[in-house]
């Protein structure tokens, strides 16, 4: 990163920045931590610079409804899958959780950061200039999200988030670092060795994935569970050349897998991970960021 934008910019953007998201110097962390951030010599403020990019349309919660909403599906919360494997017929899993709890962490517990989330409500329209500020200095959050620079909506208040990363609280981020990857690859071992268990998702792959990444590797993997190609496994078509698509626009009928997905036979483990990339395996965003 030093070679990149020089010791200066690297001091008041990345290194402050790093050590409060991962609680570390960025000298101890993989070198992949801060080559996701882009470098740029043009004036395009975007993060991602994919031709396709898309929000719901009607936001993620009535997409993931949409997806659910079927009598095939059945969502237990608060619940143990160990509780209930014996009792539910299942001929393959989907398993979201962490891979070291999935095997009752036989080589120890894999690092995670955690965040705190902070909502605020302001009477004014926006409160800063961007979707997304960073606070890469003394401030003890990260950065401040407004969401209605994302979705569009338009109203005399609006809504804020404080993140606040931590060492404790539910898992979010796999931290990178070689002990870590060594120690992951003896549970992965482990994981490829269990027959008729799939590991998707974060928490299963010990891995960090971005929106199209995850939902990349939710078609793979179920493709390759039926016995098709990636591209035959999503039923939508793909929408023509546009800046926006919007994902949620199609009735749930249509954005179901055949046999409705991941359900045809199949059981979907630890509720509390379904947004970690289960649910994503039966939406078609494949060629959309």
């Amino acid at each position: 990163m030093i070679n990149a934008v020089g010791r200066e910019l690297y001091e008041k953007f990345f290194r402050g920045y790093t050590r409060k998201q991962w609680g570390l110097d960025p000298s101890e962390l993989d070198a992949s931590v801060t080559a996701r951030v882009p470098t740029r010599t043009n004036r395009d403020a975007r993060y991602f610079t994919d031709h396709y990019q898309a929000m719901p349309k009607h936001g993620f919660t009535r997409m993931f409804e949409n997806m659910l909403d079927s009598p095939r599906i059945k969502i237990m919360l608060n619940t143990d899958y160990r509780e209930i494997m014996n009792e539910i017929e299942f001929k393959e899993m989907i398993y979201t959780g962490p891979v070291d709890s999935f095997f009752d962490y036989r080589y120890g517990k894999l690092p995670y950061r955690s965040l705190e989330f902070k909502h605020e409500t302001h009477d004014v329209e926006t409160y800063q200039e961007a979707p997304v500020v960073n606070y890469p200095q003394n401030q003890p959050y990260t950065r401040i999200t407004e969401f209605k620079y994302l979705t569009g909506q338009t109203h005399n208040k609006t809504s804020i988030v404080y993140e606040y990363p931590q060492a404790e609280g539910d898992p979010y981020y796999p931290i990178p670092r070689p002990e870590n990857a060594e120690l992951y690859a003896k549970y992965k071992a482990l994981a490829d060795a269990e027959e008729g268990v799939h590991f998707v998702g974060r928490l299963a792959t010990y891995k960090y994935y971005n929106m199209d990444q995850i939902v990349a590797q939710a078609l793979t993997v179920y493709g390759k569970i039926e016995g098709v190609k990636r591209k035959e496994a999503s039923v939508i078509a793909v929408p023509p050349r546009r800046s926006v698509v919007y994902a949620d626009s199609l009735p749930a009928s249509t954005v179901v897998g055949k046999g409705n997905g991941l359900t045809n036979g199949k059981t979907i483990s630890n509720g509390s991970g379904i947004s970690n990339g289960t649910t994503s395996t039966i939406t078609n965003i494949d060629s959309v960021s």
